[in-house]
């Protein structure tokens, strides 16, 4: 993308921000002082959640679910996925460029592959989201955010094995005239506007614009292969931060009965890459005693991820008893990334040769579903459906080298310096049917049964080829791979569940589900089955202490056939191939807390993990550990071993005062923490793949007033804690790392009218 059109998209985004913004000064709301008041004081927030097609509060899911609201999103400055996992005990998300490592209970996306998908289900708008290169996105204008943990075999169906992800923007409403206007400064250069604008074109038509546009400087400085001369300096500064996004939604509701909605929506996110360092030990995760926020990369890198959706849904109440809901959208993005493979350059790094990669990749696809929901009164309800998802990727992947007799030279040269193009064209199509019953049998006491029959076709298109060795940069053809074929699965899924609501605010409830991952074929690798999971929970919601706290806790057991793992074989480190590992269990507890005692309004969740690998022999090269040792290759096998990216222990509270009242308004004072334990990035479990555990505070002080405006001051990372978001490694003792966000402080001021 050249710096006008980036601009041109910019400035679109920035017209819907300045829309609200010069809206916001024209429009008054003065609410009732004592009743806002009120609410603040005596809230305990209950989200409902629509995964399952019906509006359900969250303390009525008989699941392990979370939920926040747009306005808790917004307070509690979750601005995106990296700062949602500090909040969601068992999720772990990574940004490794163009792949989003995202996992929840272990489960989800394990390598860098073109051929693997994710074992996390995330849905815009409840459109499925097909591929994890777009989780870069900033969480702005939104109604809600739900996450689902644990497989999601009848609604959210084949690739929900370790949970799903909902993010719901915010609706227009009809007959008014709302939004809210925000800024935001802060450290790094940090600066940020947004802003959402609902307006009505008539009785039954109303529609929203909202815009974001947000940049930052990198936490690094990047000096270039010669700090001490400048001919050799480096422009581009990896890490920093630059994205906008535009959402145009129209609203159409004749009558109560009828509700149609359409949603465009454009992002682009640009940066020069993440930075990504060498340990200056091999076999270890120390890391350098100065310079840790230092670079050397001798390669221009970038990342641009640019797509557009278009999501259609209807809501049709068409009789008495039935209800038709109804979600098509169509995506496509474009990416294109080049990094420094190394990490270093030709001076620091005297004795390797330097490689790098250059990537471009296109996504487009469709997604559909018609869902038909009982909604009349009496014991039996129930909901059945269909959907269909056609994927269809191109990725053209240039693997550079240089500085070496093969392919000399200290500058590097797209064509001669080219090792290697391949050509990967990779084809997804699904297509399913489901239902679930309901029966009250008492009051109290429910029973539901649902299943989902899915039918996959994967794999590599004919026309996927590779073409090694020099000259080969944009290759139009080349030597076809053996695996250029497409794969047929089916598998049936589904969930049986019981309820007993004990009291009006308690339910104890049990399930037994079973998940599914299709599968597949490595482009430089052999096949791999399909993944299943059958995931055994029990859980009780409820309000204790006379019901001035929610408590919310379940038990749950994951039982894996063919649970897929994919790694870089040690021989070919370059290649990313997927194994099955027969006999892996998850087991853990989950729990959340939330209260209003004394003017504190407070929240803990937690999770405890114990993650064991099943019966796989892999082979150990020598050399791993260190570079030296083993001596020879080892014969290993997996059994026993616990799953990577799994911490075994989570847990994040928050503390927020409310009694710090004035005569128009309130101070409200809080500090939150989150703490995550260790877990291995491979299923190798070299110590330079184990992240290390992490605790990071934050602090913040607003002024809420009673007629719409919100101050923040924050301090994010509080204590300036220098820690490793994610340590990795090939296994011949490098191992590399990402850091994660030092210390930042920064103002920010929303009104909402």
């Amino acid at each position: 993308m050249t710096c006008n059109t980036a601009q041109f998209f910019k400035t679109k985004h920035a017209i819907a921000v300045l829309a609200a913004l010069t809206t916001s000064f024209s429009v008054y709301a003065q609410e009732n002082n004592d009743e806002k008041r009120k609410n603040r004081d005596e809230d305990i927030e209950k989200v409902l959640i629509t995964a399952e097609r019906r509006s359900v509060s969250e303390s009525d899911m008989p699941m392990s679910v979370i939920g926040f609201s747009g306005e808790a999103l917004e307070n509690k400055n979750i601005t995106d996925m990296e700062r949602l996992q500090a909040q969601v005990p068992n999720l772990v998300f990574t940004d490794n460029g163009n792949t989003k490592y995202i996992n929840i209970r272990g489960v989800g996306i394990s390598e860098s592959a073109p051929n693997q998908t994710n074992g996390v289900a995330v849905h815009l708008d409840g459109a499925y989201v097909a591929r994890e290169f777009v989780y870069g996105d900033a969480f702005f204008d939104l109604g809600s955010i739900e996450v689902l943990r644990g497989p999601q075999g009848t609604y959210s169906g084949q690739n929900a094995s370790g949970g799903a992800i909902f993010i719901n923007s915010k609706k227009p409403v009809l007959g008014e005239t709302e939004g809210f206007a925000a800024a935001e400064k802060g450290s790094y250069n940090l600066t940020k506007y947004s802003g959402g604008l609902t307006f009505p074109l008539s009785d039954s038509l109303a529609m929203r614009i909202s815009g974001n546009v947000e940049s930052r400087d990198s936490f690094f400085t990047n000096h270039g292969p010669d700090p001490e001369a400048d001919a050799l300096l480096i422009k581009d500064q990896p890490g920093n931060l630059d994205r906008s996004m535009g959402r145009y939604q129209l609203l159409y509701s004749p009558d109560e009965n009828l509700e149609m909605r359409l949603i465009y929506e454009e992002s682009r996110n640009e940066s020069d890459g993440v930075a990504t360092q060498r340990f200056p030990e091999k076999g270890n995760t120390r890391l350098p005693d100065t310079g840790v926020w230092d670079l050397n990369y001798d390669l221009d890198g970038h990342r641009s991820v640019r797509y557009n959706r278009t999501t259609f849904t209807t809501d049709w109440q068409f009789s008495e008893g039935v209800k038709l809901l109804t979600n098509f959208s169509y995506f496509d993005s474009t990416q294109d990334i080049r990094t420094d493979g190394d990490y270093g350059s030709y001076l620091t790094i005297t004795d390797e040769p330097q490689t790098g990669r250059d990537f471009r990749i296109f996504d487009e696809y469709w997604t559909g579903e018609m869902t038909l929901v009982s909604t009349g009164e009496g014991p039996f309800q129930w909901t059945t459906g269909l959907s269909i998802i056609d994927y269809d990727q191109k990725n053209n992947l240039n693997l550079l080298r240089y500085n070496n007799e093969s392919y000399p030279g200290t500058s590097l040269d797209l064509e001669s310096h080219t090792r290697l193009f391949m050509y990967l064209h990779n084809v997804r199509k699904n297509k399913a049917v489901f239902g679930e019953v309901a029966y009250q049998f008492t009051p109290d006491v429910e029973v539901k049964f649902g299943l989902r029959y899915n039918r996959d076709e994967v794999g590599f298109a004919e026309d996927s080829y590779i073409t090694p060795g020099a000259g080969s940069y944009n290759a139009t053809s080349g030597r076809p791979f053996p695996q250029n074929q497409l794969f047929d699965f089916s598998a049936l899924t589904g969930r049986v569940v019981a309820n007993w609501h004990l009291s009006d605010d308690s339910m104890l409830y049990g399930t037994i589900g079973r998940g599914y991952k299709p599968g597949g074929t490595s482009p430089f690798g052999p096949d791999y089955d399909s993944e299943y999971v059958l995931n055994k929970e029990i859980g009780w919601k409820g309000g204790i202490f006379d019901e001035q706290t929610q408590l919310s806790v379940s038990l749950f057991h994951m039982d894996y056939d063919n649970f897929q793992r994919t790694f870089a074989p040690p021989d070919s480190p370059q290649e990313s191939v997927t194994r099955n590992v027969d006999g892996s269990t998850i087991a853990g507890i989950e729990a959340q807390l939330s209260g209003i005692h004394a003017d504190i309004r407070w929240d803990i969740s937690m999770a405890f993990n114990k993650g064991e690998y099943g019966d796989l022999e892999y082979v150990l090269p020598a050399g791993a550990y260190d570079g030296e040792n083993p001596a020879t290759d080892l014969s290993l096998n997996l059994s026993g071993e616990s799953i990577d990216f799994l911490p075994e222990r989570s847990l994040s509270w928050g503390l927020e005062y409310l009694g710090w009242e004035t005569e128009s308004g309130v101070i409200l004072p809080s500090l939150r923490m989150s703490y995550q334990s260790e877990f291995y990035t491979s299923f190798f479990h070299l110590d330079h793949q184990l992240t290390p555990s992490r605790t990071i505070w934050e602090a913040n002080v607003a002024y809420e007033s009673d007629s719409g405006w919100r101050a923040d001051l924050y301090v994010q990372n509080l204590t300036d804690e220098t820690y490793i978001s994610r340590a990795t490694g090939d296994t011949d003792g490098v191992g590399v790392y990402n850091l994660g966000a030092p210390r930042q402080v920064g103002v920010k001021v929303r009104y909402n009218f």
